[in-house]
């Protein structure tokens, strides 16, 4: 499969799911990213619990009558970091997030996205940084194999915050999970001052590429603004022959700034330019 362009479908909070649906299809991308955080999102978790068919189809009714195909599912099953965590120490957080993930497979798999995406989890206060690794490592394992019995790939995403806040401890979590892939999304690695060079080495482990324009302390920017070498990472994708999908993410917050941006200029502006990109380096190379 040719790289593929995606949109976030969190982009538009504040939008009936139906419009966003349109709205990234007018804007030409060919595939949504589904988010699931807690009760944030068009999709909820408490929805995914109790019915993930029938969430998926009214996901399935919407997205096709768009025209779009469903890119990737991202859990983010509580409103704190530390909730509901593959790090959180609480066994009832544990019991609950294998429940949830368990009807999330079966929803992913309903709209046909290749995998799920989720958070690595956080250091906790009295926890080491190894440890907290270690709890992770041996979580994600679980989850991995419950989703790869139903043909799924289960990837996190680096983020600010988080144990994998920079190349050297992503690449160490996926050698603890060799079935872990990435979820790349280089804005939190350039908010902290890692250059997209930094993250060639983890092309060979992404399976979903997340992309807002961002810059050193700057999580969320207009693409004028951006000082993210994006032409390196869409060379560098395209050179290792990278198969899956390259989001625009996009979101609206007030967390670092994120509510600053128009969503939806940036967005045709975001597509255009990585469309261009990709364009070159396939010829290139």
């Amino acid at each position: 499969m040719a790289i593929k362009l995606s949109c976030s479908d969190y982009t538009w909070p504040g939008l009936q799911h139906a419009t966003v649906m349109s709205v990234i299809a007018d804007l030409g991308f060919d595939g949504v990213d589904i988010g699931v955080f807690n009760t944030q999102t068009h999709v909820t978790v408490p929805a995914i619990i109790e019915n993930p068919s029938a969430r998926a189809e009214d996901v399935l009714r919407i997205s096709g009558r768009a025209g779009l195909r469903v890119s990737d599912v991202f859990l983010t099953a509580a409103d704190t970091l530390e909730s509901l965590s593959p790090t959180s120490r609480s066994k009832a957080d544990w019991d609950q997030l294998q429940k949830i993930f368990e009807a999330l497979i079966e929803f992913a798999v309903a709209v046909g996205s290749s995998g799920i995406t989720m958070l690595p989890g956080v250091i906790e206060n009295g926890v080491s940084p190894e440890e907290a690794r270690d709890l992770s490592a041996e979580r994600l394992s679980v989850l991995i194999e419950l989703a790869a019995d139903s043909g799924l790939a289960t990837s996190v995403e680096p983020h600010v915050g988080s144990i994998i806040e920079d190349p050297k401890s992503t690449l160490e979590l996926l050698e603890m999970c060799p079935g872990l892939t990435v979820t790349l999304d280089p804005s939190h690695f350039g908010f902290l001052g890692w250059p997209v060079s930094s993250l060639i080495p983890l092309i060979a482990r992404t399976r979903h590429v997340q992309v807002r324009p961002a810059a050193l302390g700057v999580m969320q920017t207009r693409l004028v603004d951006n000082q993210l070498d994006l032409e390196l990472l869409i060379c560098e994708l395209v050179k290792q022959d990278y198969q899956g999908w390259i989001a625009s993410e996009f979101v609206w917050m007030e967390k670092w700034g994120c509510d600053r941006v128009d969503n939806t200029s940036e967005t045709k502006f975001l597509g255009q330019f990585l469309r261009n990109l990709l364009s070159k380096s396939k010829k290139e190379n």
